[in-house]
């Protein structure tokens, strides 16, 4: 016997629901597919921060897109079948994901001291040795820092990992022959004027950063030069849109509740002599 009234709404509202995470699933997948197989802008990332993680990431999310679009049709046909074995189907793996989504934000939480020291020590790692030398480093840390207006690695302007990270610690500055700067261009806030570009890369004024310094008194300091490191850059940016990450992650967590109301309800709905599963 069809479901009616209630049912019925249960059971079109479940369709819909589904429709909508099947899109989501071939997203993942193509979003999946893009990082793995492009390899411009996501060698680059790549080759600073370690090159089996962009790898990894890509199979998670076509992986993870896989599973989404086969729960996606778990869904569809247990609704409009009310099919009641596709329907509990749907719920135990749904319930996984959202155990998997919750543990996962647990452990980026707890361990998250051990994500910022791996993260940081790739971007020491290749700044230190790669950048100048190999192509895909260099574009990747030019990018990043024209992006995020940063320069270097981490901390302000007082800080021997940021901008003065170039002259303490790069094989870059050391190999550099006549004339000397102390920054790449891109570190500078108007690369393309050379008056400002001069005085960005310490070619200008000796009294200074970056030729002064660190620590930089507030009278030597450089409106050329971007003072702050790149990985502070990212964290004060996700700092400040930590309300939006934290609604989007409610969201997702709030769609799969729902998702697992409309089967266990639609479930109960459908009458025990219409259960079969073929």
């Amino acid at each position: 016997m069809a479901v009616d009234g209630c049912g019925k709404f249960l059971k079109y509202s479940m369709f819909l629901f589904n429709i909508v995470i099947v899109i989501a699933g071939c997203c993942l997948v193509g979003f999946g597919v893009y990082t793995k197989t492009n390899h411009v802008g996501i060698s680059q990332v790549s080759s600073v921060l370690g090159g089996n993680l962009i790898v990894t990431l890509s199979l998670v999310l076509i992986i993870a897109g896989a599973i989404v679009i086969l729960l996606s049709f778990l869904g569809c046909c247990g609704a409009i079948k009310e099919v009641r074995c596709m329907l509990v189907t749907f719920f135990v793996l749904l319930f996984v994901m959202f155990v998997g989504f919750v543990v996962s934000a647990v452990l980026v939480y707890a361990f998250r001291g051990k994500i910022e020291e791996y993260t940081l020590n790739h971007l020491k790692g290749s700044l230190q040795n790669d950048y100048g030398f190999e192509p895909q480093v260099t574009e990747a840390w030019d990018s990043m820092q024209q992006v995020f207006k940063c320069c270097g690695v981490e901390g302000d302007v007082n800080s021997s990992s940021s901008w003065a990270f170039y002259k303490r610690h790069s094989a870059w500055f050391v190999n550099q022959t006549a004339p000397i700067q102390y920054v790449p261009d891109s570190c500078c806030a108007d690369p393309d004027s050379t008056p400002n570009r001069t005085m960005c890369v310490g070619q200008a004024l000796s009294n200074i950063a970056p030729r002064l310094g660190p620590p930089v008194p507030p009278e030597k300091t450089n409106n050329q030069l971007h003072g702050k490191g790149c990985y502070t850059q990212l964290e004060q940016f996700l700092t400040g849109n930590i309300k939006i990450l934290l609604g989007v992650l409610s969201g997702i967590a709030f769609v799969m509740i729902l998702g697992m109301v409309f089967s266990i309800c639609l479930c109960r709905r459908i009458q025990p002599t219409d259960f079969y599963c073929d």
